[in-house]
């Protein structure tokens, strides 16, 4: 957002210029703001080069803006509009974030909207540059307004009207906003309008984006309904928020419209099948730190079906990244030994949760309000998983309770360990349990307490 606030910026700087000086004579207060926005930029390009693991593919995708920021002679007047080529970057921008301004509408309006504004730039492009053109030598050209409404019109129309063209150069840039006016006659006529709009949603959308370029990121693998509250959980956390997760479903597109709440500036999509050892591959799942499999319902299968795509999956990220943390979902618990033998840390079996949630609203009346608050990010108290501090090491288990209550207002309620490379979890041991070195506590706190 504040490179798009820079962009437009530097954008209003130019058409300041222009209203300021006549065509030709350069304003020097205008070049001194212009130094700072220029050398901004600059920065952003090389910071973004020097990132890019692939160079090539960083100049074919930024060669408009490196053209924007060359620096040329003030005496060039038609040069001076160079800063309005990072305006489709500005579009891209605005399309990413727009659900922060417009949630309900982005996932709708994206593409007419950036449709809209590159409108509006070759509009704006046309009359500066007319303006500069002829701004001296047409009568009927007197200000920068007169250019501005003539190449609206012509824009609109598709042939010059309000002025004639002078010269060969001006008579270049009506050829242009002229053939962009036929052009969006076009799309809102319904000609190209599918094509342009499919276009636009390709540049813009969350699922082209370059995944080689992620680590330690998210995979996210099918979908069903709970995912659009996964991904909310993911991102409210402090410790995940900005993590970039993948998505991988058998779905065309991602339903937006389910996602409106859902910071799509980090959510990737990949449409393919998350068994297959070449899609997780694209996805970069050597240099991911967490998988989530659900049970996919993108594709009417039965139950049976959908576990076994899930222990599948999961055996397959395993075997090539066994340093990941994977989380399963399951219908059926009895699919969970497969699991446990392919190293899934944590199974979840959805309907067998909602069942014990619902016996122990019945048999504790009032207790659902607990178990809300504790199984989400967003309010009040959560869990957390922490290993041990070093100074609890060999203390009793109500020891450490007493310390983590006053020093981080956290309720210790269970203890980890390795026991012969199995993990046991032990809730609320005996008063005199004592905590080894390389054990984990769960606690419950308000936020994550930081120790050393």
């Amino acid at each position: 957002m504040s490179l798009l606030a820079l962009i437009l910026m530097w954008v209003l700087l130019v058409v300041v210029d222009l209203f300021w000086v006549q065509p030709g004579h350069p304003n020097f207060f205008v070049m001194l703001l212009d130094l700072p926005l220029r050398l901004c930029f600059v920065v952003e390009l090389c910071l973004r080069f020097a990132i890019a693991r692939k160079k090539q593919r960083f100049f074919r995708h930024y060669w408009l803006d490196l053209v924007a920021i060359l620096p040329m002679p003030p005496q060039w007047a038609l040069f001076r509009l160079l800063p309005l080529l990072r305006l489709p970057r500005a579009s891209i921008l605005m399309n990413r974030n727009l659900h922060y301004i417009a949630p309900q509408t982005s996932g709708l309006y994206g593409a007419q909207i950036s449709a809209l504004l590159i409108i509006v730039l070759i509009m704006l492009f046309g009359g500066l540059a007319f303006y500069i053109i002829e701004g001296t030598s047409n009568p009927d050209i007197k200000t920068l307004g007169d250019a501005l409404w003539y190449s609206f019109f012509s824009l609109v129309s598709a042939e010059p009207i309000g002025a004639y063209p002078q010269t060969h150069a001006g008579r270049i840039v009506t050829l242009v906003v002229v053939l962009s006016g036929l052009t969006l006659f076009a799309v809102f006529t319904g000609v190209v309008s599918a094509f342009m709009v499919q276009r636009l949603q390709s540049v813009m959308s969350i699922k082209n984006l370059d995944l080689d370029e992620l680590r330690n990121h998210i995979i996210l693998c099918g979908w069903n309904r709970s995912a659009p509250l996964v991904l909310e959980e993911l991102q409210t956390d402090p410790q995940t928020r900005y993590a970039p997760i993948v998505m991988i479903a058998e779905l065309e597109q991602l339903p937006l419209n389910e996602l409106q709440t859902v910071d799509q500036n980090r959510l990737y999509f990949y449409s393919g099948d998350y068994t297959r050892i070449d899609v997780l591959e694209k996805v970069q799942i050597y240099h991911a730190s967490r998988a989530i499999l659900l049970a996919d319902t993108s594709r009417p299968r039965s139950d049976q079906d959908r576990d076994a795509r899930t222990v599948l999956a999961a055996l397959t990220i395993e075997k090539l990244n066994p340093a990941i943390y994977t989380c399963a979902q399951l219908l059926d618990r009895n699919n969970n030994v497969q699991l446990q033998a392919a190293g899934v840390e944590d199974v979840v079996v959805a309907d067998e949760m909602a069942g014990h949630l619902i016996g122990n609203a019945v048999r504790n009346q009032g207790a659902m309000d607990v178990f809300a608050e504790l199984l989400t990010v967003r309010i009040g108290n959560q869990f957390y998983r922490l290993p041990l501090p070093s100074t609890l090491a060999g203390k009793t288990f109500w020891y450490a309770q007493q310390q983590l209550k006053a020093q981080d207002d956290a309720l210790l309620i269970a203890v980890e360990r390795r026991i012969e490379g199995r993990r046991r979890t032990y809730m609320n041991p005996p008063m005199n349990y004592e905590l080894q070195v390389g054990d984990y506590v769960v606690v419950i706190a308000r936020q994550c307490p930081q120790w050393g």
